[in-house]
């Protein structure tokens, strides 16, 4: 009964404690505090009256810098779009809504948050409009239809009606709808959900369907997050099927995405049929970044909802990592949905902007990324990223909203981006994509370059927490806001799409021996096609009319491609793009393995060598793991009961965002501490209060007890808490258990149950022996990187020690290396060393064994493996001819010890610069001794991969290869030349067929020479016989009189000019003594001016033939038939003809006579 009573009493006191600490909470929590999750500025402000925040003082904004209304690119025919303000009026505006009028593109209606400047008052949502594309603006700075608390959505139905959703201003802070039926000049107001004013509905989006084909068209939709409600941290819905005039009841409908902290920034768009889907930010911890991002979708109009889903998890947004700019930011996702007819519609797509890649995170970038789903949202793309830059550079793009027009199917983003300016300004960039968001073009849109501030009066950081955009049949309103008239105003910039016929579908084939590209691509033709531009990144490199091209790479590295097609007289239309990388970066790590064997307190030192036999850079990161041979651990249990609850830690390696679960065994995740290394640990508090506490324990001796540890000291509190942890002399290396546990009120200690708190586990790699030199780094293609590998014994007991080094890098063909380490404590010990350890076949490497511990002489035996060496001799030579582990025993007859040492052996590089070659002089002939080689070395000194012999003779090339290992190719070079002119025949000048009917000739005989051509001309002054550089004449006895000969060589290369001509004179003397017996002949003067006398006695009768026949045997003069009997005297004129020597001929029966005429000045 003594212990019943006991018990009983022990129960009552224990409820009697926890009804206490539950009370005291209860109070502590009824003191109102800033919840930093809500981003509204009236309630901000109502938060600073209370004194539990401060707004943004007023301070002096730099000045904005011009940089040119000019649009580059080609997604666009609008070449120029000067910014155009919607107000001129004295005011703060931010946070931009826009939207067209669904059956007129030139009507906008544009909403922002606006107040006075200074402030106050404040207006919140008001009302801004144009009726001509943007150019000009009116309508009002003050609240559409009533002042509000902001947060604009603005929307227009196919009935004229304009739609305004805001928050509503005063103490409930709900949802708000103001409506107009003429087009803003009167509005009315209605509620959508009032709230209470003890909770917040925050980040609203409004929605409405404008698909004729919808049996929903017309409906509105407004979503929120519910801030401390019914729905606290979860998205709200409410829906409209009458114009807005009533509204359904609120419905939770992210619920079963069960956040870690809570659903924000939401955005609501519809299908071609009516599908309604709403997309919003899920952060698992607070303060935190985005981490994920949920999707829910209805089929009946917002009627019922399909449980929500998450999309897309391991990303990272900006909302608490921030960007370099001085505003608050986030990274709610921007949704569209393809309303068109075309390839893509019904395909939803979402923006957000990440830091790094997603999946990877890494600080860095902040990048704009696209997904997009084929199926209602089912499943979801690989992310695209959107602005075109380079990665890498550190540069920041964000606040991406997107829009989908609902007649082309087209897409556009805008967003802000500092790609060209300092880390604390920006500009405003759009992208255009034509494929469903699988390329994009990105340009400058704004006309100024400006530096972002937060608004005087308002939340702490604020400047807007998003921009606008909206499209329709091709025209694109871009909208948002910048300071640089020194305060923020809201800035439109018009824009229309390029509507040319465009490639389409281009694919770039490369070839990785050669770096030669094979683009291909479709096209429909249109009128006025004349050609297409090929670019490369950027600059065109060739024009065409064919679908496909070939381009040769000027080096490795990762490349665009865009093709344009150009038409006359309108221009270039949207590129089609396609990427391609030449090249990766591959690794060679040696050796394989460490060895170490130390006296103890000694330490020693080896080198990991990395190389990169790729031929891009390759970047590494070494981690260490100190092995164990602990069994599984039992630790003991403990476990809180949330409320507050451990929402991030972060400790070197380890950054892990979770929900409570009362006891979380987090030991998969893990980091490394060194000895003599301090590192900061940060934990948040993912729902604080005053009083509550963290103890962080680590287990260093590796006993599973946690209470022998030395304490870790924790500050801060209660949202974060912070420590130093330095490893003790005496820990013990190898991996051990970290606990972290938060609780309320009261002590924390490693073991048992609390009713409040929570407690994770993790695991920590503690490294006692074990250090390098460095563990990161880059090593460019062909080069080596040496990594100091320090062991260290001191304190450590005789025994083996072991660990692993994963070496991780982007070598796409082996990611990851182990490399095993091992080290020996112990009183006697042999090491084998080589020198060196990586070598060329062919090369020799100098063994050596050293022996610490024993005494006398050694003898030492040393084998391999693979077998074939054999030594006694305690250091040998060896020249291996492939990889090859050596392994010594060295005794002194008491002792015995082994150890072993790799020798890597690299294959000398395979060079080749083709096989023997014949060419001509006029062609060019290229030497290539192919990619991928360290060095080059050619037989006269020259370095570049390639070489153009320019004569005959014999051609080497030495390369070297990242290893250092060197190889030779020679080809021999012939090159033929075009035959020289040939020499004038020599031979005969002057023959008399009388004395001889053939006469030969010959020219120069040039050195490879096919064939020589001769021509005789007339040719039927003989028969002309060739052999070679030799020709024959076998006259014709009719001929008489000049004739020439010239000749031409050929080989393979081409043919000669033509030799001088050789003129020849030809005659016949047979009968010439009778004919200069009878008749007589005389020419005076002569020389002469080409006037001379001609007088001829004859002794007989006869008839003559008078001819007279220039140097080339042209017949310049002639009378046939003159009959001679006596003197016959003939004054000739040949005047008109040039200087020179000529023939006169005169025929007979009795033969043929000759004189020569000599025409001078």
């Amino acid at each position: 009964m003594k212990s019943i009573l006991h018990y009983s009493i022990l129960i009552l006191f224990a409820c009697i404690i926890s009804s206490a600490a539950v009370a005291q909470k209860e109070k502590d929590n009824s003191i109102e505090k800033l919840n930093t999750r809500v981003d509204n500025n009236g309630y901000w402000r109502k938060m600073a009256e209370k004194g539990l925040t401060t707004l943004n003082p007023m301070v002096d904004v730099p000045q904005a810098k011009y940089t040119g209304s000019a649009m580059k690119t080609r997604s666009s025919i609008t070449l120029d779009s000067p910014d155009v303000p919607v107000t001129t009026e004295n005011s703060f505006q931010s946070e931009n809504s826009i939207f067209i009028d669904p059956t007129n593109s030139q009507v906008l209606l544009n909403s922002n948050n606006s107040s006075a400047n200074p402030y106050p008052p404040s207006y919140g949502a008001n009302d801004l409009y144009s009726f001509d594309g943007g150019f000009t603006w009116q309508g009002e700075i003050q609240g559409a239809g009533v002042d509000n608390s902001g947060d604009p959505a603005v929307v227009i139905g196919h009935n004229g009606w304009w739609y305004v959703n805001h928050i509503i201003s005063g103490s409930t802070l709900g949802q708000q709808l103001a409506y107009s039926q003429d087009q803003g000049t009167n509005w009315s107001v209605v509620t959508i959900d009032a709230g209470t004013g003890s909770y917040v509905l925050d980040k609203n989006h409004f929605w409405i369907d404008n698909n004729l084909s919808s049996p929903y068209e017309g409906n509105l939709y407004c979503a929120w997050t519910d801030i401390s409600g019914p729905n606290n941290n979860d998205i709200g819905f409410s829906y409209s099927s009458d114009a807005g005039l009533s509204w359904s009841s609120t419905v939770n409908i992210s619920s079963a995405i069960t956040a870690g902290s809570h659903c924000q920034g939401v955005n609501i768009n519809t299908g071609p049929n009516g599908e309604l889907y709403a997309m919003y930010a899920v952060y698992d911890a607070w303060p935190g970044d985005e981490n994920a991002y949920g999707i829910t979708k209805s089929l009946d109009g917002g009627e019922n909802w399909d449980p929500a889903t998450r999309i897309l998890e391991n990303v990272r947004g900006i909302r608490n990592t921030e960007t370099s700019k001085n505003m608050r930011v986030n990274s709610f996702p921007s949704m569209a949905v393809d309303n068109s007819n075309g390839s893509y519609s019904g395909n939803l797509y979402m923006v957000w902007a990440n830091v790094g890649v997603p999946g990877i995170n890494a600080d860095g970038d902040i990048d704009v990324y696209i997904i997009r789903s084929d199926d209602e949202g089912d499943t979801w793309s690989t992310p695209v990223k959107v602005n075109q830059d380079a990665s890498g550079m550190g540069k920041e793009h964000y606040f991406p909203w997107i829009t989908c027009d609902p007649v082309t199917g087209n897409l556009s983003v805008v967003f802000y981006d500092d790609r060209n300016v300092g880390s604390n300004e920006c500009e405003v960039f759009c992208a255009n994509s034509f494929d469903g968001g699988d390329t994009w073009e990105d340009f400058k849109v704004s006309d100024v370059s400006f530096t972002p501030s937060p608004i005087p009066g308002f939340a702490s950081g604020y400047m807007g927490d998003y921009l606008g955009i909206t499209a329709l049949d091709s025209y694109v309103y871009p909208c948002w806001t910048d300071n640089r008239t020194g305060s923020t105003m809201t800035y439109v910039s018009p824009y229309n799409i390029n509507t040319l016929s465009r490639p389409f579908n281009l694919v770039a084939i490369l070839d990785d021996q050669t770096g030669s590209v094979d683009l291909e691509w479709y096209y429909d033709e249109e009128p006025g096609f004349t050609h297409f531009i090929i670019y490369r990144d950027g600059t065109e490199i060739d024009q065409t009319t064919d679908t496909t091209y070939t381009d040769q790479l000027p080096d490795y590295g990762a490349y665009t491609y865009t093709v344009t097609a150009y038409y006359d007289p309108d221009g270039e239309s949207p590129p089609a793009a396609a990427s391609i990388q030449w090249g990766n970066a591959h690794i060679f790590v040696s050796p394989p393995e460490l060895t170490q064997t130390l006296a103890p307190d000694e330490t020693a030192m080896q080198y990991l060598s990395i190389t990169n036999t790729g031929e891009l850079d390759l970047e590494y990161d070494i981690s260490t793991l100190i092995l164990t041979d602990k069994d599984s651990k039992a630790y003991c249990s403990a476990s809180g009961g949330c409320d507050e609850y451990i929402s991030q830690v972060q400790f070197g390696d380890i950054n892990n965002t979770s929900t409570c679960g009362g006891y979380e065994d987090y030991t998969s995740l893990s980091t490394e501490i060194s000895v003599g290394e301090t590192v900061p640990i940060t934990i948040t508090n993912g729902n604080s209060y005053t009083g509550d506490e963290v103890g962080i324990w680590i287990d260093w001796n590796q006993n599973e007890d946690f209470s022998d540890d030395d304490p870790i000291t924790v500050n801060g509190g209660p949202d974060t808490f912070t420590a130093d942890i330095s490893v003790p002399d005496d820990a013990i290396g190898g991996l051990t258990r970290m606990r972290i546990r938060m609780v309320y009120n009261q002590t924390p200690t490693p073991c048992g149950t609390t009713f409040y708190g929570e407690v994770e586990d993790y695991s920590v790699n503690v490294n006692t022996w074990l250090s390098l030199s460095h563990s990161t780094g880059t090593v460019l293609p062909g080069a080596s990187d040496q990594i100091e590998v320090t062991f260290d014994a001191t304190g450590m007991a005789l025994g083996t020690y072991t660990a692993e080094l994963t070496v991780s890098c982007n070598d796409p063909d082996l990611p990851e290396v182990l490399v095993p380490v091992t080290m020996i404590v112990s009183e006697f010990g042999v090491t084998a060393m080589a020198d060196p350890t990586e070598l060329c076949i062919g090369e020799s490497t100098q063994l050596d064994c050293s022996v610490f511990g024993g005494g006398g002489s050694y003898a030492y035996t040393w084998t391999s493996d693979p077998p074939g060496f054999n030594s006694t001799l305690q250091n040998p030579t060896a020249t291996p001819l492939e990889n090859t582990t050596y392994y010594v025993e060295a005794s002194d007859g008491s002792n015995t010890g082994t150890a072993s040492v790799y020798v890597a052996v690299h294959e000398l590089p395979v060079v080749s610069i083709g096989p023997d070659t014949t060419f001509c002089d006029w062609q060019v002939v290229v030497l290539d001794a192919g990619p991928g080689f360290t060095s080059y070395e050619w037989q006269d000194g020259s370095t570049n991969q390639t070489y153009i012999p320019t004569e005959s003779g014999m051609y080497w090339v030495e390369v070297s290869d990242g290893f250092g290992c060197l190889n030779r190719d020679s080809a021999n070079v012939t090159i033929n030349m075009v035959p020289a002119q040939p020499a004038k025949p020599a031979g005969p000048a002057l023959v008399d067929l009388y004395a001889a009917q053939v006469s030969e000739y010959m020219t120069t005989d040039f050195p490879g020479t096919v064939s020589y051509d001769w021509i005789l001309d007339p040719a039927t002054a003989g028969t002309l016989q060739v052999n070679a550089y030799e020709a024959t004449i076998d006259w014709d006895m009719g001929f008489m009189g000049q004739a020439e000969l010239k000749v031409m060589a050929t080989n393979s290369c081409g043919s000669s000019i033509w030799s001088d001509s050789l003129i020849i004179t030809v005659t016949n003397s047979t009968g010439i003594g009778d004919l200069e017996q009878n008749l007589g002949v005389a020419i005076y003067p002569n020389p002469n001016k080409g006037i001379f006398t001609l007088e001829l006695e004859s002794k007989d009768d006869m008839y003559i033939n008078l001819h007279i026949f220039n140097s080339s045997n042209a017949l310049v003069y002639r009378e046939d038939n003159l009959r001679l009997n006596g003197r016959y005297t003939d004054k000739i004129d040949l005047g008109n003809l040039a200087t020179g020597i000529y023939s006169l001929r005169i025929e007979s029966k009795q033969g043929v006579l000759s004189r020569q005429i000599i025409i001078g000045e």
